[in-house]
């Protein structure tokens, strides 16, 4: 056999090994998620919850402005590409100064960020509410700001271990990250404000904590690292002007949900960190699934993509997709029609979570469901752009979401549609995005998807027939009893659909059910011996 045919068949191994590894880490760091949710409701009231969340909001976009596309649109796609042409050492040069110049931005960026938190957050600020919030936020961000530079470091590292195909390295520093913040949550969290800003003092310690996580992980290739500080150097020019159209548009999602968080706060009730416990629970299979697939898949994209091979290219990208919807979709369903139960288990842990709210998180669950596809869809389609250098692309699409996602919101809203407006304008939004990357990707035939409305077609009779078996399971099994009781129905009927969803494929001959299913029965083959 050749050695290119040998490369081929590794290939699928070696992705499904890496995306599995991925997939685990996303696991544990998704619920550990969960918990902090479930701790901040437990110790922390209605007001102070809503600061806690608003708090991250600025911190996150200016992360997602300076660092955060540039780790996938630059680094990872960069530093692999040179790796695989031989030239390791070329790529680490700009890498270092890019790494280099940007943290000493992001470091100015944060203390303005402090200094002038007050004012920032003044655009939370409601009528009906008053100014309490809002203050909590901007005092509660002061921590929040410098977390931004460890959070930066941690994720630089991982982007660059990303590139050395080192998924296993980087799969559970979340879960680390989360488990440090959950214990600043119980350690200092109260209805205060000098509590609510040692909570958040604690998780900008929990980020320093990340990042040396993570150096630890990769050390023997993150000791490769030189400060260099040469922002007038020709490939770190050139690698700012691909990375500059992600670091805006990676800033879409976290301004869009800071225009959901806007608007929320313009109703009188409190109801922005149950829009944040929604929009936990959508992404948790967009996060596990999606995430994982695209990740994995992006240094290969881009080593064919720079080796010319298109065919595999169009290849890679279709089977990567159809493996993440072939999850992504039946999840969507069942959230949708399931909206306040997995609220309820997820969160009502205690009494500060009441049914009113497991009902208002429901809700905002049954606009979001749709994203649950079309973000999915949206990153991977994101990820083989990045991989072909073309980063100009994602910004255009994401800057039409910015226009439609405030007019939509206000359309609906004006349309009576309370609280289920701000998440189905995201989910409209989401779509109109979704849109605009499939007719650009589409005309560049070379690389072009093929046989996709044959997989949607099954996927939908499939999702079809689960939700009318959940329908059926809902109305038969009684929604009374305690908290065991509630997961355990939950349990069954989550059970139910992955059996008959999984069946439908089969039956229907999908290769991504073989797929899943192999993949799970190779790791317990491995575990017992």
């Amino acid at each position: 056999m050749s050695k290119t045919a040998t490369s081929k068949s590794r290939r699928p191994a070696s992705m499904a090994v890496a995306t599995a590894l991925m997939m685990l880490g996303l696991v544990f760091s998704k619920c550990s998620g969960f918990l902090r949710d479930i701790f901040v409701s437990a110790r922390f009231d209605a007001v102070y919850r809503d600061s806690f969340t608003l708090a991250f909001t600025i911190p996150d976009i200016v992360f997602d402005l300076l660092v955060g596309g540039a780790i996938q649109s630059a680094i990872t796609p960069t530093l692999a590409s040179s790796i695989a042409k031989g030239e390791e050492e070329k790529g680490w040069r700009a890498v270092n100064i890019f790494i280099s110049v940007f943290s000493v931005l992001v470091i100015a960026v944060c203390a303005l960020g402090v200094i002038f938190a007050e004012p920032m957050f003044a655009i939370f600020r409601s009528e009906q509410k008053g100014t309490e919030v809002s203050h909590l936020a901007a005092m509660a961000s002061k921590w929040l700001f410098p977390q931004v530079f460890f959070m930066m470091l941690a994720a630089l590292s991982i982007g660059i271990l990303n590139s050395y195909k080192r998924f296993g390295s980087t799969a559970f520093g979340p879960t680390v990250y989360n488990f440090c913040v959950l214990g600043s949550i119980l350690l200092f969290a109260g209805n205060s404000e000098k509590k609510l800003m040692l909570t958040t003092a604690g998780i900008m310690l929990s980020a320093l904590i990340y990042f040396l996580f993570q150096l630890f992980c990769g050390h023997d290739i993150l000791r490769k690292f030189r400060f260099r500080f040469e922002p007038k150097d020709t490939e770190f020019r050139k690698l700012v002007l691909i990375a500059l159209p992600i670091l805006l548009s990676a800033s879409v999602v976290r301004i869009n949900m800071a225009v959901l968080n806007i608007f929320a706060e313009q109703f009188p009730e409190h109801v922005t960190f149950l829009l944040r416990n929604a929009s936990t629970v959508w992404q948790l299979p967009y996060g596990i699934f999606a995430v994982a697939i695209g990740s994995v898949m992006l240094p290969s994209y881009a080593a064919l993509y720079g080796e010319k091979k298109y065919d595999e290219c169009s290849s890679l990208l279709a089977s990567r997709l159809k493996s993440a919807l072939f999850l992504t979709i039946p999840s969507a369903a069942f959230m949708l029609i399931m909206n306040s139960d997995v609220i309820k288990a997820v969160f009502q842990w205690s009494s500060n979570y009441t049914e009113e709210d497991a009902s208002r998180a429901g809700l905002f669950l049954i606009g979001y469901s749709g994203a649950i596809i079309t973000h999915s869809m949206v990153y991977i389609f994101n990820q083989s752009f990045y991989a072909m250098g073309k980063t100009k692309i994602p910004l255009l699409a994401g800057s039409i979401c910015l226009i439609s996602n405030p007019l939509l919101c206000k359309l609906f809203i004006s349309q009576g549609l309370g609280l289920l407006s701000l998440t189905i304008a995201y989910t409209l939004t989401s779509c109109i995005q979704l849109a605009v990357l499939i007719i650009i990707y589409e005309k560049d035939k070379r690389v072009a998807l093929h046989n996709m409305l044959p997989f949607f077609i099954k996927a939908a009779v499939c999702t079809l027939v689960m939700s009318a078996v959940l329908l059926l399971l809902h109305k038969l099994i009684a929604q009374s009893g305690g908290k065991i009781d509630q997961l355990i129905r939950i349990a069954i009927k989550g059970a139910s659909c992955v059996v008959v969803y999984f069946v439908c494929a089969i039956a229907l001959k999908m290769p991504q059910a073989t797929e899943w299913i192999n993949k799970y029965k190779a790791k317990l083959l491995r575990k017992s011996h």
